[in-house]
């Protein structure tokens, strides 16, 4: 819905400026805007990130291509006749995504507590 009404006020804003942009001039422009807006925004964050840890940075990363992908095979079932289109089906990929780097994730907290531990140790023998 929202989506709708920002179409057909962008497409009021051209007729009453008798800016006469085509459908496809008027999508090369507000993509380029939203996607600048979006590039500064993802900059913005993705430089804090990196500071603190790049496996964060590779996970948004990897979530949001996993989700593309989810969707893209979605619509390629609806297209081909060869399943059905379900959101439930991305989203229950995504559990997935999220469950193996949940893991993951566990799994090197515990190589990085006992690295962490042998330190203290070689250090006390010392």
């Amino acid at each position: 819905m929202v989506v709708a009404q920002i179409h057909e006020s962008l497409m009021h804003l051209n007729d009453n400026f008798e800016l006469y942009f085509g459908d496809k001039d008027m999508h090369f422009i507000v993509m380029a805007v939203l996607g600048m807006i979006l590039f500064f925004m993802v900059h913005f964050v993705f430089k804090r990130l990196a500071k603190w840890s790049i496996t964060a940075i590779s996970f948004i990363y990897v979530f949001t291509v996993m989700t593309v992908l989810g969707l893209a095979i979605e619509i390629g079932q609806k297209i081909t006749g060869t399943g059905d289109m379900d959101f439930r089906d991305v989203v229950a990929g995504l559990y997935g995504v999220l469950a193996f780097f949940a893991v993951y994730t566990v799994y090197r907290l515990i190589v990085l507590l006992v690295r962490h531990l042998m330190r203290g140790r070689k250090k006390a023998d010392a």
